[in-house]
């Protein structure tokens, strides 16, 4: 047990201690000053609170990481593996979209973006949440049928795409494009990719047949389709929900203030604000719900993994509450400092500033660790998680440097998102299964709390300094998007990865194959 802590936390130091030394660097440099005087320490209130922002962030996944093998994984694995057995369809339908739909409801990525965007927060969670509810259902069924994964993948990509157009050609509406496709990535997080991931391996390891290490992943790539469908119906049906985007200054309090400002609800001038504490019971509680019901009807498990499972939950929603009380009070406003001041700096330092603080923000990402463990584990160790983690990485630093791009140069989204998706199509053809299924799940893993809480809010304050406002739909059409390109990205450096290995693989059994050839061969008589 100690061990398992050590370990965890030890993972969490190297995962979270890069970026916060990037971030002093960049300050000490001069190059995005955190505060008014590094050198001189006349103001170091905001690097102290990037360090009581990093011991939070690591207490929390450490406490995440832990708890998520006892609770998350293990009930999607139980509920999976019983509802793939189940024969009655109707029953499998109605706990797959409710499960899908009401722990997205609380995502709490969607949380922090449903707290800045100006549409009504409701109408946003239930756009979304009805999206992966939908396509958590499909997805299951896709499994149980046995039917191919790039098959549905292009279906519903087709659909997608054919949605897209009628949004494009509407002059008043295509800015908002960039958000649509932002609501695929913000909906797998940190409280549903875990679930997810082990909801499919469940399904898959009692009706995969054959192909259930394929069948194990998928599932969280279908997910993150939904809220792209729904988010454009929405602004179709309702073109007033959006209004222009409003730059949140950043507010000034102690160090304690605003962590107990992002601890605790405030419900004061008419806001809205639960606080993480509420944020995260929200989040793991319909997920406790659901399965207790079932697992009384169907499951019945012994007294023993049931306390055991509840435990795992406890400590989940300690990591989440410690990991996010440090997002919204310090990573928020620190991404939004760091953003205004690297504004000032030429477009190619700010360029070459964001991939490399794409380079290690995936690593922060609480659910990137849940997927490579799972990765390693169902592919018996053929897919190293530290490879993953690289490859992932890579991605990323790309997704970010191009949306800098795009952000600087003011250009459509567009000619980013449909060349990005046609390749990672064409790859699904040429690389393994397993590769394209893996690929898809790591895009929307990808984009996870760290994504929306501090690399948004450092796109958005360049954007503000740039143009010079802090009010505009501008802010939707060239700011947003960050997040879309980081669950795009990862896909193709995936499927790569993919297609090096199959490449490699092809060789070693070329040599293979000639080196067990024998010049004597042709002197064997066959009888």
């Amino acid at each position: 047990m100690k061990n398992r802590y050590i370990s965890a936390f030890v993972t969490s130091c190297f995962s979270i201690l890069p970026i916060i030394l990037i971030i002093y660097i960049l300050s000490a440099t001069g190059l995005a000053s955190i505060g008014p005087s590094f050198k001189q320490w006349s103001d170091p209130k905001y690097y102290y609170l990037l360090a009581a922002g990093a011991a939070a962030l690591i207490l929390g996944l450490t406490f995440f990481q832990i708890g998520a093998n006892k609770g998350l994984t293990k009930i999607g694995e139980y509920m999976g593996s019983s509802m793939s057995a189940q024969k009655n369809l109707f029953i499998v339908i109605i706990f797959s979209f409710a499960l899908g739909a009401l722990i997205t409801c609380a995502e709490p990525s969607i949380l922090i973006v449903a707290d800045d965007v100006s549409i009504n927060k409701f109408v946003l969670l239930a756009s979304i949440s009805i999206g992966v509810g939908i396509f958590v259902v499909i997805g299951i069924i896709r499994t149980i049928l046995k039917k191919s994964l790039k098959t549905w993948y292009l279906l519903f990509y087709f659909i997608v795409f054919s949605v897209i157009c009628l949004l494009q050609i509407d002059k008043n509406n295509h800015p908002f494009l960039p958000f649509i496709f932002d609501a695929g990535g913000i909906t797998t997080g940190s409280a549903t990719v875990p679930f997810i991931l082990a909801l499919g391996a469940g399904v898959a390891s009692v009706r995969g047949g054959n192909q259930s290490k394929e069948n194990s992943f998928g599932l969280v790539g279908l997910a993150s389709i939904g809220p792209i469908l729904t988010m454009t119906i929405l602004i179709l049906a309702k073109p007033s929900s959006f209004t222009p985007y409003s730059v949140n200054p950043i507010s000034d309090g102690s160090i304690s203030q605003r962590f107990v400002n992002a601890l605790l609800p405030d419900f004061s001038n008419g806001a809205i604000h639960f606080g993480t504490l509420i944020e995260v019971i929200m989040a793991l509680l319909p997920i406790v719900i659901i399965f207790l019901i079932y697992e009384r009807i169907f499951i019945k498990l012994s007294a023993k993994k049931l306390s055991e499972m509840m435990f795992g939950f406890v400590i989940s929603y300690f990591g989440l509450v410690f990991f996010l009380t440090g997002v919204a009070a310090a990573m928020s406003p620190i991404g939004q400092l760091v953003g205004t001041s690297l504004a000032g700096q030429s477009d190619w330092i700010i360029i070459l500033v964001c991939f490399f603080l794409g380079l290690v923000t995936i690593l922060c990402e609480p659910a990137v660790h849940v997927l490579t463990t799972q990765m390693e584990q169902i592919s018996e160790g053929q897919v190293k998680k530290k490879t993953v983690l690289i490859a992932l990485s890579i991605g990323v630093g790309v997704a970010i440097c191009l949306s800098a791009i795009r952000t600087l140069f003011e250009f459509s989204i567009m000619w980013f998102v449909v060349p990005g998706y046609i390749i990672s199509i064409l790859l699904m053809f040429v690389v393994p299964d397993i590769y394209t299924a893996m690929a898809f799940d790591s895009g929307g893993t990808a984009s996870g709390p760290m994504a929306v809480s501090f690399i948004l809010p450092m796109i958005i304050g360049i954007y503000s300094v740039r143009i010079g406002q802090t009010e505009s739909v501008l802010f939707y059409e060239n700011a947003f998007g960050v997040i879309a390109m980081i669950a795009l990205t990862p896909i193709i450096a995936i499927q790569s990865l993919g297609l090096v290995v199959d490449i490699k693989n092809a060789q070693a059994l070329r040599i293979m194959r000639t080196s067990t050839q024998d010049a004597r061969n042709s002197e064997i008589i066959h009888f």
